[in-house]
């Protein structure tokens, strides 16, 4: 599937960009091993990407912080995804790339006067903004990659990414951590937003009002997608929440959307007579996240959701297309099934409402069984 025109215009200017300046930018050190933490206290990160790329960066700066409380982590990220990390532990400052040239120029003014000693690029392809960040930032730092192929040559440490059935982007993104001397196989990768006690009051309240108290377990339904073609047809949801109500007793559905498919997401409840909610209208990505750590599954197609929810360790159920890097990288963490592939690399469409039951019944199985 070609890329829009406009950002294949915008990746063809940075290439250009590239090839211009590449002359000018410092190349990696050839002797690195690995850094000392101990000799060390400022560490950037950068991660101006979506929101999905955040969530799964987590573990990342929680075990860097918990193994070295001592050190200053900081991150240059999007508004897109800030959301998750603004009310972080682990997180000194947070910094925002706008994409707005004379904006991000004072923003990236303040990060260089901090000094950070070293600037790790999250991103895991050859990134020319990715690039010039870790260049700009700090000129004397050390500079970590992951992924990196022509740009590896401007990096100190580059951790090659693994691909094939046993990758997974949590597990590829925490070892950037080897550049800091850490064995990453025992770190705890099942890191959530840090979500403070009034939005998980939210949660409570919202899931006592639809529970009527009868202590029925909650199952999530999202319907949004960043892409049309990663949305399920309505009525392949509706039969599966049909399916889902007949054959489980003491379970409640609730549906989650983006706010711009709000009116979807009503609708679709409305095709039940008990048992199907909406989540609460006007709700931020940690109230959000809070009721999603008290469901029982989620069913999603390919979103960052899956990520947060696996952050709980929540079931989830995800759809996705054929595309092998897609669902192989990024499928539910540490879990046994729950991928349901598309036999197409482009949509979701003709994935069967069987198959997503299927999945969904013998994933409570062995939630019950545990």
């Amino acid at each position: 599937m070609k890329k829009p025109i406009l950002k294949r215009l915008e990746h063809g200017f940075k290439r250009m960009l590239f090839w211009v300046s590449r002359l000018y930018l410092k190349k990696g050190r050839k002797d690195f091993t690995s850094i000392n933490p101990l000799e060390i206290k400022k560490v950037l990160f950068l991660r101006p990407e979506k929101l999905g790329d955040m969530v799964i960066s987590l573990p990342v700066f929680y075990n860097l912080k918990n193994l070295y409380p001592h050190l200053k982590l900081f991150t240059i990220c999007s508004p897109r995804n800030i959301a998750v990390v603004k009310n972080s532990a682990h997180i000194e400052k947070n910094f925002l790339y706008t994409k707005n040239f004379f904006r991000d120029l004072k923003v990236l003014g303040k990060v260089r006067s901090l000094k950070v000693d070293a600037v790790v690029d999250m991103i895991c392809d050859d990134s020319v903004t990715a690039l010039f960040l870790s260049q700009y930032s700090s000129p004397g730092a050390w500079r970590i990659g992951v992924g990196k192929t022509r740009h590896r040559e401007y990096y100190d440490f580059n951790y090659k990414y693994r691909t094939g059935d046993e990758a997974h982007v949590v597990d590829n993104t925490i070892k950037l951590l080897t550049a800091f001397g850490i064995e990453t196989d025992d770190l705890e990768k099942h890191v959530p937003p840090t979500i403070d006690e009034k939005c998980f009051e939210v949660a409570e309240r919202f899931i006592k009002s639809i529970q009527d108290g009868t202590g029925d377990k909650l199952v999530g339904l999202n319907i949004s997608a960043g892409r049309a073609t990663r949305v399920w047809p309505v009525e392949k949801n509706i039969e599966l929440v049909n399916r889902f109500l007949d054959n489980h007793e003491g379970f409640r559905v609730v549906i989650s959307s983006d706010p711009t498919e709000r009116k979807r997401a009503e609708t679709l409840a409305s095709k039940f007579d008990s048992r199907v909610y909406t989540f609460p209208e006007g709700l931020n990505l940690l109230e959000v996240s809070a009721i999603i750590s008290r469901l029982e599954l989620l069913v999603t197609p390919d979103t960052s959701l899956v990520h947060i929810a696996r952050a709980f360790r929540i079931p989830v159920v995800g759809l996705y297309t054929r595309f092998d890097k897609n669902f192989k990288l990024w499928k539910p963490y540490n879990q046994d099934g729950g991928a349901v592939v598309s036999n197409n690399n482009y949509n979701i469409f003709d994935i069967e409402v069987d198959d997503v039951y299927n999945e969904v019944s013998k994933l409570l199985k062995a939630e019950v069984s545990r």
